[in-house]
């Protein structure tokens, strides 16, 4: 940390409200550990510590994105238990009871990282600790119960010794309970009495000769003596000697504890700092939630840019207004406008956001928002006036801009809230405008609110300087607090006055004794503003207006795919409907061509046609196939490589089909169930995702053949497709299915359809694997056909 930085940073931490902001901060803690640290939180001195602390956060968010927030507990505060136990000395009970908490703490939080180690690998690095440490929280889990007492189980001689005083006490109440009775005559206030660890009778005073022993004192009249039988004089001598082997016996615990603690006190201080951390990083997140923050890595560049900025003291008021502020180094933003319109919180948003990004802190703007690395951020906010020091308004702001001149440098952010303020305005004004010449000079990052006009005309006039202003709504007559950059803005001093009830004569007088010059100018900047005013209106209805378009076409849209949803639901529900039907026609007209005689079968014949052109128009590509298919989700550009038995998606058809011949001149042909046809490779998409189909084996498996018996291949259980294209093929193996399942039940059947090309091998078998009336289907073995055939089994 440089001197620099030393001496400067009080002064910037009290202008920007630094303490503040932590201790709003620290509230969204846990614990108190937590909420110290926070509270005492710096800005990194480093871009390195910066941009690590901006992981962290960047990582306790992306956990609350995921629902799986940091878990913060509160973590009782340890650093003196360490350092005494560091120092050789012995922890006590409770404090062994506080380690306890924080071995417990860091386990779970070592486990929660564990978990998630691959959604947010970050967190496994930071809320790690020394897995080593459980045998530890072992040990003193066992031997400290809560609240600090010393478990029996902590040792077997602990155990034996407080049996002994248990012993022992109980053999001594029973004696005291005997000689109670015993001499119960003389006796005041019930059977026993303790004084000072002794054990004695209540006598009264005037017969305590009836009973011997050692008198262990009297009550305050002296009416009653407290005598120590003999009998009870030595079992109290042996309480005294078990206690005392009890207390030897817990401080051996304690310090063998303590020396367990001592051997592994730098990865338990480690364990403890991570448990703090984790406390900060879930406060960190859970504010960030509140503020609609996002985490910002300072970068090496000179430049602030911040979209959306709210000022982190005010964001969790109602209708706080979001500002774009961009400001570089060697440059200077000169703000004006009226007073209480927002300029001095501009001014500590630029400062805040500067040091919130080198603490890690989650910053409420919006993203494409960044902020270079600026070392020093040196200030000159309010009223720093000094009775003491003799200083007045003017006399301390000039004090303060000698220490900025001497400090400023290309790595300076300077915040000037009426610079030069408090005095002459003429002098003022030129003493201001050479003071931000000066600055920018040196690189400096400027900005500074103003009234004076000669700052708001430099603007106008140096490249290096800009205007910006915050808003005045004159018919409302209350500031907008929008930061508007580009042009400068009015004091509108009287406006403001008259806000403020000043009486309305006073405020003509005023207007009065204005120049003419300076009214003009009031009133060109208050058009101005009226303009800007007035188009961020026009922009806002505008947004509402095109917000409200947007959801309107949502709604429609949603209707129009409700109303498509219902028509294909009808529409599928009839194609199912109507296939039913053909099967059921078919199967009664094959019935009836077993049992019709000769001159009756051309009139079947051509029934079965009629029944045939039925079919087609709910076979795969068919118009109410094409209505009653849904487009697969995400469809990729064209294919750049077209391959044999690769799916596509078919345009004309609406469907996914299958490539069954090579691509030529800018034509395929594709198979899509029932259908084959050629189409232009323009019109192919493929699917980004494809469902996985049931593969059809090439050999049979134990697991997927059904329990019959090896199947044996006949003309009437055999299939003869060779020769057929691939569309009659399937017309006439979806009739031999139904023929075969009408006759003989969950037989198996053959498929002969040769070698070939390969079209029809792929096809009948793709029909087979998809066939609800299918139960399974395989390559028929060599001594079965071979490759030739294809083998399968109905669904019973």
């Amino acid at each position: 940390m440089s001197r620099a930085t030393d001496t400067t940073r009080p002064k910037a931490a009290a202008d920007l409200e630094w303490s503040r902001l932590l201790a709003a901060l620290a509230q969204y803690c846990a614990g108190a550990t937590g909420a110290a640290r926070l509270r005492a939180l710096e800005p990194s001195e480093s871009i390195a510590l910066a941009q690590e602390r901006y992981s962290r956060s960047a990582a306790a968010l992306e956990a609350l994105a995921l629902a799986e927030p940091v878990p913060g507990q509160a973590i009782p505060d340890v650093d003196e238990t360490v350092a005494h136990v560091e120092r050789g000395g012995v922890a006590s009970p409770e404090q062994l009871a506080e380690v306890e908490r924080v071995l417990a703490a860091a386990k779970a939080l070592r486990a929660y990282a564990t978990a998630r180690r691959h959604d947010v690998p970050k967190l496994a690095t930071v809320l790690a600790s020394e897995p080593s440490l459980d045998q530890l929280l072992t040990k003193v889990g066992r031997a400290i119960e809560h609240g600090g007492h010393i478990s029996d189980a902590a040792s077997t001689e602990l155990r034996s010794a407080r049996n002994r005083v248990r012993n022992v006490r109980k053999s001594l109440l029973d004696k005291l309970a005997q000689l109670g009775h015993r001499f119960n005559d003389v006796l005041r206030d019930g059977n026993h009495v303790e004084r000072d660890g002794r054990y004695g009778l209540a006598v009264r005073a005037d017969a305590h000769r009836h009973v011997e022993g050692i008198v262990l004192g009297s009550s305050s009249t002296g009416a009653t003596l407290y005598v120590e039988p003999p009998a009870v004089t030595g079992l109290t001598n042996k309480l005294r000697i078990a206690e005392c082997d009890v207390e030897r016996e817990e401080a051996k615990v304690l310090a063998m504890l303590s020396e367990a603690l001592r051997e592994q006190l730098q990865p338990f201080a480690q364990a403890y700092d991570t448990c703090i951390e984790a406390d900060v990083l879930s406060a960190l997140s859970r504010w960030a939630q509140t503020c609609r923050g996002i985490a910002i890595a300072p970068d090496e560049g000179d430049a602030i840019e911040l979209r959306g900025m709210r000022h982190p003291l005010l964001v969790l008021q109602d209708k706080v207004v979001a500002n774009d502020i961009t400001l570089n180094a060697g440059a200077a933003l000169v703000i004006s406008g009226p007073n209480a319109g927002g300029k001095t919180v501009a001014l500590k948003c630029l400062g805040l956001a500067v040091w919130m990004a080198r603490s890690g802190i989650p910053l409420p703007l919006q993203e494409g928002s960044r902020i270079g690395w600026f070392k020093t951020v040196l200030t000159d906010i309010g009223d720093d006036q000094s009775l003491e020091r003799s200083l007045s308004t003017f006399s301390a702001h000039v004090s303060n801009l000698v220490r900025i001149l001497e400090h400023a440098d290309d790595s300076t952010l300077v915040l000037l809230d009426e610079v030069a303020g408090g005095t002459d305005p003429d002098e003022g004004s030129a003493l201001a405008a050479a003071v931000l010449e000066a600055l920018v000079s040196r690189g400096a990052a400027v900005a500074a609110t103003t009234h004076y006009e000669r700052l708001k005309d430099l603007a106008a006039q140096d490249e290096r300087f800009d205007n910006a202003s915050v808003g005045f709504d004159f018919d409302a007559m209350q500031p907008t607090f929008l930061l508007t950059l580009g042009i400068p803005g009015a004091s509108s001093a009287l406006a403001v006055a008259s806000r403020f009830a000043m009486p309305a004569a006073v405020v003509e007088r005023a207007q009065s004794l204005m120049s003419e010059p300076s009214l003009e100018r009031e009133e060109l900047l208050a058009r101005l503003q009226r303009e800007q005013h007035a188009a961020e209106a026009a922009r806002r209805a505008a947004e509402q207006d095109a917000a409200k378009a947007a959801a309107l076409r949502r709604e429609i849209e949603v209707q129009r795919q409700d109303v498509r949803q219902k028509e294909r639901r009808k529409l599928e529900r009839e194609h199912s409907s109507m296939m039913q039907q053909v099967r059921t026609a078919r199967a009664e007209l094959r019935s009836q061509l077993a049992a019709a005689r000769d001159s009756d079968r051309d009139t079947l014949r051509k029934a079965e046609r009629a029944i045939d052109e039925a079919a087609k128009v709910v076979a795969v590509g068919a118009p109410i196939d094409r209505a009653t298919r849904r487009q697969p989700q995400g469809l990729a550009e064209q294919p750049q490589k077209l391959t044999v038995g690769m799916e596509v998606w078919v345009e004309r058809l609406s469907t996914i089909a299958q490539i069954v011949e090579p691509a030529d001149r800018g034509e395929v042909k594709v198979q899509a169930g029932l259908l084959a046809m050629r189409v232009p490779v323009s019109e192919l998409r493929v699917p980004r995702r494809q469902s996985p189909k049931r593969k059809l084996e090439t050999k049979p498996t134990k697991a997927r053949t059904p329990p019959q018996a090896k199947p044996f291949r006949t003309s009437h259980n055999t299939c003869d497709l060779r020769g057929q294209r691939v569309d009659e093929a399937l017309m006439a193996l979806d009739r031999f299915v139904d023929d075969l399942s009408r006759a003989h039940g969950d037989e198996a059947g053959f498929v002969l359809h040769g070698h070939g090309t390969g079209a029809l091998k792929q096809a009948v078998r793709e029909y087979l694997v998809d066939s609800e009336r299918i139960a399974d289907a395989r390559a028929a073995e060599q001594n079965e056909g071979g490759d030739a055939f294809t083998v399968f089994w109905l669904r019973s």
